[in-house]
């Protein structure tokens, strides 16, 4: 991964997350398998002698069945266990990007430049008797597989948030200079214009919006004089959810002071 960040110049690392799958529990089948074979032994020795005595071995045939049944059952277990099994990842946090490295792959490096955006969610979840907050993020590169990190890597709520943060600051400047050009900035569930906000198949111009908030991973959108969300979506149907924030954010203050210098009440 550090030869990579090099080769690429993605600068100084900044957070490192990886998984640590658990190890294989063999006994679940080992012991089937060891059942399974002393079954078909006793099977074999019990048909054998059933044919020395009576020429009859198929009286062990249920025997034989049995014990290439329970055999056979750990065969299966352990391909599918096999198969399922994931293999450690590591993704690191640099300066200019990201590298994502599985085991056993070539590490794939991504420049800020080289991803579309990143979607997060922080949800917290209750049993009724414990809670606990999870964290989800994901990242989108125009090429390549998107990349997930959640509560399976060390360290993933503090490596979101700080990810986050760096890519907000590349991207923000490059997304307001968007608005600024007349252009129209898409977020996946949202988008931004130069005279509003819209969501889905929904428009707000920007002397009607009153705040947009992000409250217990949902995105709310408030239309003056309304007690309820004109708009709302999960956080996670968002993307660049802190760019779109503070862009809505700016928007909307600079449309009320427009509001305001014309003579309108605000």
């Amino acid at each position: 991964m550090r030869r990579v960040a090099l080769d690429f110049e993605l600068g100084p690392r900044r957070g490192l997350v990886w998984t640590e799958p658990k190890s294989f529990p063999w006994i679940v089948v080992v012991l089937p398998a060891l059942v399974g074979l002393v079954v078909l032994w006793l099977g074999i020795s019990f048909a054998v002698e059933d044919q020395r005595t009576e020429g009859a071995w198929y009286y062990s045939l249920p025997l034989l069945i049995l014990g290439a049944a329970i055999f056979g059952a750990a065969g299966y277990f352990l391909f599918l266990a096999l198969m399922r099994r994931q293999a450690q990842v590591w993704v690191g946090h640099y300066e200019h990007g990201i590298v994502r490295e599985v085991a056993g792959r070539v590490p794939e490096p991504y420049t800020w430049d080289e991803i579309d955006g990143i979607r997060r969610r922080s949800a917290k979840v209750t049993t009724g008797i414990t809670s606990a907050t999870i964290h989800e993020l994901w990242v989108s590169p125009r090429e390549g597989d998107e990349i997930e990190v959640n509560d399976v890597y060390k360290g993933a709520a503090r490596f979101a948030d700080e990810l986050d943060k760096a890519f907000t600051r590349v991207r923000l400047p490059q997304d307001r200079d968007r608005l600024k050009a007349g252009e129209r900035v898409d977020f996946f569930g949202a988008h931004l214009d130069p005279a509003g906000v819209g969501c889905l198949d929904q428009r707000l111009d920007w002397r009607e919006v009153d705040r947009v908030t992000v409250k217990q991973g949902w995105l709310e959108i408030h239309r003056r004089g309304d007690r309820k969300p004109w708009a709302r979506l999960p956080a996670e149907a968002v993307l660049n959810l802190s760019v779109f924030v503070a862009l809505a954010t700016r928007m909307r203050q600079e449309a009320s002071g427009n509001r305001s210098r014309s003579g309108d009440p605000v």
